[in-house]
């Protein structure tokens, strides 16, 4: 009964980890912008997080800001100041712009939060644009939309499922994109559990 009890056990610390992975696996993303590589001393950066037609709600988290000390907010609409980052909504018009020198590496983590979409599979997308200060496009943009950067969002289908994170087109010379260390390391813990539950029961086999 006790062997039983603590196999029981097992399974279900298990299941509770590789849930937790599989929720979290698509969550964020660590942004890194070379700035340098655009051409000229100084410009904008601009954020933006939108959604198609009827899309579900969803939210951009940008947090961990590092690099930005001299940058100063040019322009803001709908996006949230919290806790030292800014949080964007795909329901409205939302719009972040930042003043700054092109002289250093910026960096940033961004997380996506949606409800499940089960039916539309809409997708939202945050996007990143550089401009000089004649409001023309830099760096190696995508010559449709003029993102230098393009994170798109899909919602998972079923209530408490994970989304995923796709790149669209944008600078593969300028922004750096890894998954968050928090994901890594969970995936970890998750693989090093099964291998230690698949051990044990050969263990038991014998």
């Amino acid at each position: 009964m006790s062997n039983f009890f603590n196999k029981t056990l097992r399974r279900a610390a298990l299941t509770l980890v590789l849930a937790a992975v599989s929720t979290l696996a698509s969550a964020g993303v660590m942004v890194s912008i070379d700035t340098k590589t655009f051409g000229v001393a100084n410009g904008y950066l601009d954020f933006q997080f939108s959604s198609p037609g009827n899309g579900v709600e969803a939210t951009a988290l940008m947090s961990n800001l590092a690099g930005f000390g001299s940058a100063t907010v040019d322009y803001i609409e709908n996006v949230t100041p919290q806790a030292g980052g800014y949080l964007f909504s795909n329901l409205a018009f939302n719009e972040l712009a930042f003043a700054l020198d092109f002289n250093s590496v910026l960096s940033f983590d961004l997380s996506f939060a949606g409800a499940a979409d089960p039916v539309s599979g809409y997708i939202s997308n945050f996007s990143i644009t550089a401009f000089d200060n004649l409001g023309n496009w830099v760096g190696n943009y995508d010559p449709v939309t003029g993102a230098i950067a393009q994170y798109l969002w899909t919602p998972p289908t079923v209530p408490g499922g994970s989304g995923s994170i796709g790149n669209g087109p944008g600078d593969p010379g300028a922004v750096t994109t890894v998954p968050e260390p928090s994901d890594w390391l969970l995936s970890g813990t998750g693989l090093a559990l099964m291998a230690l539950v698949l051990r044990r029961r050969r263990s038991s086999a014998r």
